[in-house]
């Protein structure tokens, strides 16, 4: 089992990174002032597996509740950053793909697409 580090950023809520030596936990340094939310989103990372990315992890991320995150984000705009699938972490100079992210805007768009069709044939 590797290391685990966990790491504040100022951007995002939180992500987790499997690196060769150790995991990374990025977390918004902005929620560690309401520690139930720390605590509810630190869970969330823990649970998702080591590897890079599983179906697992997906349904891992579309099934997790977090109460107050919303708000949270809401409240924060640099928190928006972890809505986009894919962004440039300045950091570490390179670009960060969120496959689970990929896939809820994949099926998001898919599911506009079609009923903009359905309703199209059906209007």
């Amino acid at each position: 089992m590797k290391p685990i580090w966990i790491e504040l950023v100022n951007s995002g809520v939180a992500n987790r990174f499997s690196l060769p030596d150790e995991e990374l936990i990025e977390i918004n340094w902005r929620v560690t002032e309401h520690p139930q939310l720390y605590s509810n989103i630190l869970k969330h990372e823990l649970e998702h597996d080591e590897t890079s990315f599983t179906v697992k992890d997906l349904k891992h991320d579309l099934t997790t509740r977090t109460p107050g995150l919303w708000k949270f984000m809401f409240h924060n705009p640099s928190t928006w950053v972890q809505l986009l699938p894919i962004y440039y972490d300045r950091k570490r100079k390179s670009f960060v793909y969120d496959w689970s992210a990929i896939i809820c805007w994949w099926m998001l768009i898919a599911w506009a697409y079609a009923t903009f069709w359905i309703l199209r044939f059906i209007l």
